[in-house]
């Protein structure tokens, strides 16, 4: 049985010739190569990890009302989708930025795997849309912003400033320091902005994790279900909160809007409600996801409550 799989699935020999080989008929063959993958001594695995999906593209770009969407093959969760939605987004960059345009960063996991498959890109520049949580360098805005500048040749505008703090007056005198208050402007120049989706319901935000219990819950009382740069959104799409958009270092929802070009990177079933809603809120035009996350908003389209 064993010599008879060597052959047939490392080797390529026909199932005739292995028959000629080991002095057995065909069917005996074919029978010891059935036996061989019923009892586990030959495996076959389809390494599908990032292939794109295009007829779950059409009907999620559909659904959601969204220029394009991007969706691939990963698994349902863990680093290694993060990874392969990352690469998708990369490459689909890649493939679209044109030179002289400015592209806006939002931060994230799944961003910080994508800064890291990126592709040589034209030359653009690259702003930072938010302020930084937590101390992770690696996964920091401002890293993420440097990768993309290194391969494309164009500037790196930074803001090294906390994303949230305790009080609004402390936001505006942030806004006014010179290198913060530059990178602000650069907001109505942007062309592509790129974004991460939080999910507050289930949670799955960085967001969300750095903020006070106390605080999460009033915004979750609130109906707060989704969060994009730091812009706090309900199932139906509302912006919420504003008052908590005073103590951030972020772009504006309106001012997001008038992006030409918002792509939305995330992947993941837990995510399928808060993409929906920051579809809703005209938060992104793009999307690039994987197959959970497209089938899950699929399945439940017009029911928010199910996703």
């Amino acid at each position: 049985m064993v010599e008879a799989a060597r052959q047939y699935y490392l080797q390529d020999v026909s199932k005739v010739q292995i028959a000629a080989n080991l002095g057995l008929s065909r069917f005996k063959v074919a029978r010891l190569l059935e036996a061989a993958r019923a009892q586990g001594i030959v495996t076959i695995e389809i390494h599908d990890g990032g292939l794109p999906v295009p007829e779950l593209a059409d009907e999620l770009s559909r659904v959601l009302r969204l220029r394009r969407a991007v969706v691939i093959e990963a698994p349902e969760e863990g680093e290694e989708a993060r990874r392969l939605v990352g690469a998708a987004a990369a490459t689909m960059l890649g493939e679209t930025l044109r030179e002289g345009e400015v592209v806006g960063m939002a931060w994230g996991r799944t961003l910080t795997a994508m800064s890291a498959s990126m592709p040589p890109l034209p030359r653009v520049d690259v702003v930072q849309l938010t302020g930084a949580v937590g101390g992770d360098l690696e996964a920091s805005p401002v890293e993420v912003v440097r990768r993309i500048a290194l391969r494309s040749g164009g500037t790196a505008t930074p803001i090294f400033a906390p994303l949230v703090v305790d009080d609004p007056r402390a936001a505006e005198a942030l806004r006014r320091q010179h290198d913060v208050a530059r990178a602000l402007r650069m907001f109505d120049t942007v062309t592509t902005a790129v974004v991460a989706v939080g999910s507050w319901d289930p949670p799955a935000s960085q967001l969300w994790s750095a903020l006070e219990p106390s605080e999460r819950e009033r915004l979750q009382d609130e109906g707060v279900r989704a969060e994009v740069t730091a812009i706090l959104v309900s199932d139906s799409g509302e912006v919420l909160a504003p008052r908590f958009a005073e103590r951030c270092i972020a772009i504006h929802a309106d001012q997001l809007r008038r992006v030409p070009r918002v792509v939305a990177v995330a992947g993941g079933r837990e995510k399928a409600r808060a993409v929906a809603a920051i579809a809703r809120a005209g938060l992104c035009t793009e999307l690039v996801t994987d197959r959970s996350l497209a089938e899950t908003v699929l399945e439940h389209a017009g029911d928010r409550a199910a996703l």
